[in-house]
């Protein structure tokens, strides 16, 4: 992804790293690797390759680790909030009164976490060697929120006050990478993002509070826990 892409959207990295280059989050991530770094830690015990080959081989597992921020931030939290049961009620709702629209109010502070395993596959003379897994943890702490539901969709989100934290690392060591900022979301949902059945199987997450409805735009205050 280029530079003028990430501005575009609000990916992991920009939010939570702002304007800065690959060559410095690259350095920031090489002054936490282990003492032996990347390659001969995760397999080339056995390699001939010499110490330059594997400093070069863990600077390009880091370039390509950087790339796994290139996510857009905005989806990661909808993926979560479409998870809250009351917003499973919304859509259920507005799906069987098609045009009605019900703004869901999570009024109390809550947090939305999103935990990726993904992997550098490393290659030597085009056979493969290794997979390096990384952890990559984006941590959402949002507070009042309002979510507007049409037809089983998220329409649009607002919310005033909201934190972004973002860690990246090598799997189940310190991390590499970890940077937070301001994360406010005002912005209409296009298209929007459909709110799946509790018949799916998967958990919802629950909260406890009151519901308040009045006229065709109906809203509900949710106090999450």
């Amino acid at each position: 992804m280029t530079e003028t892409e990430r501005r575009r959207r609000p990916t992991l990295r920009i939010t939570a790293f702002g304007e800065n280059l690959d060559s410095e989050l690259l350095e920031r991530m090489r002054n936490h690797l282990p003492s032996r770094g990347i390659a001969t830690t995760s397999m080339l015990e056995s390699s001939p390759l010499p110490r330059s080959a594997l400093r070069i081989a863990d600077n390009r597992i880091l370039s390509t680790a950087l790339r796994f921020l290139d996510q857009d931030a905005t989806l990661l939290l909808l993926a979560g909030i479409k998870r809250i049961r009351a917003l499973a009620d919304a859509a259920r709702d507005t799906r069987d009164a098609p045009g009605d629209e019900i703004v869901v109010t999570l009024i109390h502070p809550y947090t939305i976490t999103s935990n990726h395993r993904p992997e550098v596959t490393l290659f030597v003379d085009e056979s493969e060697v290794a997979k390096i897994p990384f952890d990559l943890n984006a941590t959402f702490s949002m507070g009042e929120t309002g979510v507007a539901v049409r037809d089983g969709a998220i329409e649009s989100v607002h919310c005033e006050t909201g934190k972004l934290t973002v860690e990246l690392s090598l799997h189940d060591c310190p991390p590499l990478l970890r940077g937070s900022a301001t994360f406010p979301l005002q912005q209409q949902i296009r298209p929007p993002i459909t709110i799946p059945a509790a018949a799916d199987g998967r958990p919802f997450i629950r909260q406890r509070g009151l519901t308040h409805e009045a006229g065709p735009r109906r809203r509900r205050d949710t106090r999450t826990t």
